[in-house]
């Protein structure tokens, strides 16, 4: 009798003093787990994944990742910037994969539309950066460069390079990219001021350094005497119109007024050798860096801004070596 009234008083020691203990450790152990473990997965999509631009940006999605430890980047791009179906499928297997959020640069502002809203009626949020939807409706920001004012900015240094007259040259880069549509629009206004400037040519080299080295070449075997400068809106387009400049026998390579947009070892190598006389500034690991930071900020409930600007300069051969114009044109070693 003693022995068993000792068991049952052990027993329900045991239960006073451990029962709940437990249970408690194991719910805080696996919410706290949870806490470390469970990462916000967010898909960064840029226009294509060979433009030394697009490096950077991934480089400014990189440093947010590795500064909040509760998100992971996965960066997929097209190969190509003409790869739209490329891009497409990539938002319909992110979708498919159940990601929280999807940040992508559209090749084209239309088209992107209706795999967006796909994303969008999935419940996952999808955040605009470099370049526009024609309607932003339901996304949760847009990070970009002010690309009208950049065109702008571009089309000025043009303007004074020539001394407000001459006959020019627009090499646009490709139909229903809006980046570059803000940007052609805006260098086309400036230019309005200056009536003795003309445009003489005005077309599309489409997506690729090639296209845009082709069409450079056309256009100087046309017109090559007669042109006195050149507006090119883009990393591929600028980088292929100084190729066809410096490849042209009459050594027109520093003697046309180039100005274009972005950087890249080409257009730095041109700028320092004075064959690229400008060039418009991004700031891409700013904007992969704002991108992934402001999705999070959304998808932890805060409120985020509908649109970012993340800055426009301009280099030119003059000032290409000061500290600050240095750290846009070599983004990836200023991170």
């Amino acid at each position: 009798m003693r022995s068993r009234l000792f068991s049952v008083c052990a027993v329900a020691l045991l239960l006073a003093c451990g029962c709940g203990s437990p249970t408690s450790t194991n719910n805080a152990s696996s919410g706290s787990g949870d806490t470390a473990t469970k990462k916000l997965r967010i898909a960064v999509i840029p226009k294509g994944a060979s433009h030394e631009f697009w490096k950077s940006v991934e480089a400014g999605a990189r440093r947010a990742e590795a500064e909040f430890n509760d998100v992971e980047v996965t960066w997929k791009g097209p190969l190509s910037e003409a790869d739209l179906n490329d891009q497409i499928s990539m938002i319909e297997n992110f979708v498919a994969d159940g990601y929280d959020g999807i940040c992508v640069a559209p090749l084209d502002a239309d088209a992107l539309r209706k795999p967006l809203d796909g994303a969008m009626k999935a419940g996952i949020q999808v955040l605009i950066f470099d370049s526009a939807l024609t309607n932003s409706e339901g996304t949760v920001s847009y990070v970009a460069t002010n690309n009208y004012h950049g065109g702008q900015m571009a089309g000025e240094e043009l303007a004074r390079l020539l001394d407000g007259k001459g006959e020019v040259v627009l090499m646009r880069y490709a139909l229903s990219s809006e980046s570059t549509e803000q940007r052609e629009q805006g260098f086309l206004d400036a230019l309005k001021k200056h009536p003795e400037i003309k445009i003489i040519f005005d077309d599309y080299a489409g997506a690729g350094e090639d296209r845009a080295i082709a069409l450079g070449e056309q256009i100087l075997f046309n017109h090559g005497d007669a042109v006195d400068g050149i507006f090119c809106p883009n990393e591929s387009t600028a980088a292929g119109m100084l190729t066809a400049l410096r490849r042209d026998p009459r050594g027109l390579a520093g003697k046309v007024k180039l100005v274009g947009f972005d950087a890249g070892a080409k257009l730095i190598d041109g700028l320092e050798k004075g064959d690229l006389h400008a060039t418009i500034l991004q700031d891409p690991v700013k904007m992969g860096y704002e991108s992934v930071k402001l999705m999070r900020d959304k998808l932890q409930g805060r409120e985020v801004p509908p649109r970012m600007e993340t800055g426009e300069l301009l280099a030119t051969t003059e000032n290409c070596r000061d500290p600050e114009v240095r750290k846009l044109l070599e983004p990836e070693a200023s991170k």
